[in-house]
């Protein structure tokens, strides 16, 4: 009876899990060029995958695709709650959308070098998913974001108090805040209307919880489970000290475009995507040295 029993958990279990996995909507776009190298060895090329920022989508992403999928095959997710995943459950800590991205990855080939980038929200979204996908993940990339690790947090009264005027008017507390806070004086106000009007219809029920738990995490206790290379690619609208973060992450190396705001992949990707493959090519070629100097090892 307790065998049966609990054969039928497992098998619940396993139905729920599956459901999660279908339910985080991606987009899979596969490699438009051969390279000859990958060819002849007979591995796959390299994944990227696209993770957004908060009260955002895949959609972000869009200026991106073209470049990388000429050396990438790319892959885009919609959070819980964002985009085209509905929000079928009440937590949205960083730690649960960072599954959002494992349930995505654990449909794909096993063989693929993965490297997660991640904005703004999104890179602390990497950086959980990729401390549960451990080897597969090859390296996280921020994208203007990881400033805080290492600040002092505010308290549940000042987190309390910043997010009254978002829930007494979530819309427009939100256009004005991302128009004001997000974009540089001279950016484009085509693009910042669109993104402001855009992430003030994000659904409230999400995007609220999603705050408190953004400013739950605590990257100074993250970061130091990562086994792999970290890097983000920041505007200078916001400092981020470098060295404090390579305290919890030695690897850590931050990369600086003058001149950006937040979104600084859609206001100029022609500046930001050869930027963006470069740090994504430096993290594989540092990890294929590092397995050839453990082949070497081994041979000794």
């Amino acid at each position: 009876m307790i065998k049966r029993l609990t054969l039928i958990l497992l098998a619940t279990w396993l139905t729920l899990h599956a459901a999660a996995q279908a339910n985080v909507h991606h987009d899979i776009y596969p490699r438009t060029s051969v390279d000859k190298d990958i060819s002849a060895s007979g591995s796959r090329a390299p994944l990227v995958v696209l993770i957004h920022g908060w009260s955002c989508d895949s959609s972000y992403w869009s200026a991106q695709l073209p470049a990388l999928r000429e050396h990438f095959d790319v892959v885009t997710v919609d959070l819980a709650g964002h985009g085209k995943t509905p929000a079928t459950r009440a937590d949205f800590s960083m730690s649960s959308f960072g599954r959002d991205v494992v349930d995505v990855v654990a449909q794909l080939p096993t063989d693929q070098p993965i490297i997660l980038v991640g904005h703004s929200m999104g890179g602390p979204v990497a950086v959980e998913a990729a401390v549960l996908l451990g080897e597969r993940v090859r390296g996280v990339i921020g994208v203007d974001t990881f400033a805080s690790i290492g600040t002092p947090k505010p308290s549940e009264a000042e987190t309390t108090a910043r997010l009254a005027a978002f829930e007494r008017d979530f819309s427009g507390t939100t256009r004005a805040f991302v128009s004001q806070s997000f974009f540089r004086a001279d950016a484009d106000p085509i693009l910042r209307e669109r993104i402001a009007n855009d992430m003030a219809s994000a659904d409230p029920k999400v995007a609220l919880p999603s705050i408190r738990g953004l400013n739950d995490w605590d990257g100074t206790q993250r970061l130091p489970l990562l086994k792999q290379p970290i890097a983000t690619i920041n505007a200078d609208q916001v400092t981020l000290d470098a060295a404090r973060l390579q305290r919890y992450a030695p690897s850590f190396k931050l990369i600086t475009l003058a001149g950006q705001g937040h979104f600084l992949m859609m206001e100029n990707p022609a500046r930001f995507n050869p930027v963006l493959i470069d740090t994504i090519r430096t993290m594989l070629n540092r990890d294929r040295s590092n397995d050839q100097r453990v082949d070497v090892s081994a041979s000794r």
